[in-house]
């Protein structure tokens, strides 16, 4: 079944917690879950990608914004704070257009409609969005085809892209891939990005077959201080960015791309009802956090380094993070310790993986600036 994306902000704690649930003998009661203090600003969550938003803060921002700006309605997502957010989308992962959608769902649906044209399959993940997340809304409003490669995995390797092209195009009856997608980094495979030499070698051999290529990159902003976005961006024929995830908007996403690919966008967008009276709401919202986000994301990195870097040192845990990590990473300790940081944790506001497989997670986001590191090292070592 899918996982519900409130339940991922939790990181592990849902499903250790459900994990629990399952172990109660049959006539007893499961235990309660752990209470929390309330959620203010020095919440700190070392799990998904930011704090649960706060509806009375956000709409006191808004109105703030509204107020001390001029030009920020649009009109059925023309012009206004809709128009100066698509812009400074469009500059940042260097495409020519960018078009604001209510949902990711329906910007990635858009988006491998517009790319493959009247060739109807697609490349995709076996881990992504795309293929677990959507309800089959590809293949249910547009006829494509997904054939899922990479189980259990971030990325295809090039042999397994080579040969399902292989077997799609040398059949009795040939079939051009039309699109290939990559969701990058790949919540579902421990938030690993697609590393861009591999993405270039995939985005080679597709093109050399006829097919295009689009990003979920819905947390690609989250990525560590040196990904190089523009370079990254600029393999792919449109790119997916969430606004809601850690920019601080209530709903929302950008897809970018050539001018004439996002008017195809933006008409199909229309066709499945999601042109807005007025989208100024997110807009406003994400254009005020996006250059903020940008330089506390990589503070927030830094921090993270800074801390696995003092509790590697004590010999009490060891870092076990993929090398393509974006923002989640792994520290393996035993699990006395782990049980007692999360206890620690609670009673001071702050998020903390559960110990699962001999290792916790550790996700990087700018609540982490909230408190100094040496507060989360007291936390896991106390």
């Amino acid at each position: 079944m899918p996982v519900d994306r409130r339940t991922f902000l939790q990181g592990s704690l849902g499903a250790a917690l459900a994990a629990a649930t399952d172990a109660v003998p049959a006539g007893e009661a499961p235990p309660a879950a752990p209470v929390f203090p309330p959620v203010d600003a020095r919440s700190v969550w070392l799990v998904g990608d930011s704090a649960p938003p706060d509806p009375v803060a956000m709409a006191a921002k808004l109105a703030d914004l509204a107020r001390a700006q001029t030009d920020v309605r649009d009109g059925y997502l023309h012009q206004g704070a809709v128009g100066r957010l698509e812009q400074a989308f469009a500059t940042l992962l260097g495409k020519e257009d960018c078009a604001f959608f209510p949902s990711g769902t329906l910007a990635n649906n858009v988006a491998l409609r517009v790319l493959c044209g009247e060739h109807r399959r697609v490349l995709v993940q076996q881990e992504s969005h795309v293929y677990r997340d959507e309800s089959d809304a590809a293949q249910r409003l547009s006829s494509l085809n997904l054939v899922p490669l990479a189980a259990g995995r971030a990325s295809p390797t090039l042999d397994e892209v080579r040969a399902a092209i292989g077997m799609s195009e040398s059949g009795p009856y040939p079939v051009r891939i039309g699109a290939v997608s990559l969701e990058s980094p790949v919540r579902r495979a421990g938030a690993e990005l697609v590393p861009l030499a591999h993405v270039r070698g995939i985005a080679t051999m597709a093109r050399a077959h006829g097919a295009r290529l689009h990003l979920d990159g819905a947390r690609l902003l989250m990525a560590p201080p040196g990904f190089d976005l523009p370079a990254y961006a600029a393999e792919f024929d449109t790119v997916y960015v969430s606004l809601y995830k850690y920019l601080d908007a209530p709903f929302g996403a950008v897809l970018a791309g050539s001018k004439a690919d996002i008017a195809q966008a933006r008409a199909l967008r229309h066709v499945f009802g999601g042109t807005l009276y007025q989208g100024w709401m997110p807009a406003l919202l994400a254009l005020d956090a996006l250059p903020v986000f940008l330089a506390d994301i990589a503070k927030a990195h830094a921090h993270a380094r800074e801390l696995i870097g003092t509790l590697v040192a004590t010999g009490k845990v060891r870092e076990r993070s993929s090398p393509d990590a974006s923002n989640l990473f792994w520290l393996e300790m035993a699990q006395p310790l782990a049980d007692a940081a999360f206890e620690r944790g609670r009673q001071a506001g702050i998020r903390v993986g559960r110990w699962q497989d001999g290792r916790v997670p550790l996700a990087v986001n700018t609540t982490l600036l909230r408190r100094p590191v040496q507060d989360y090292v007291g936390v896991f070592l106390g």
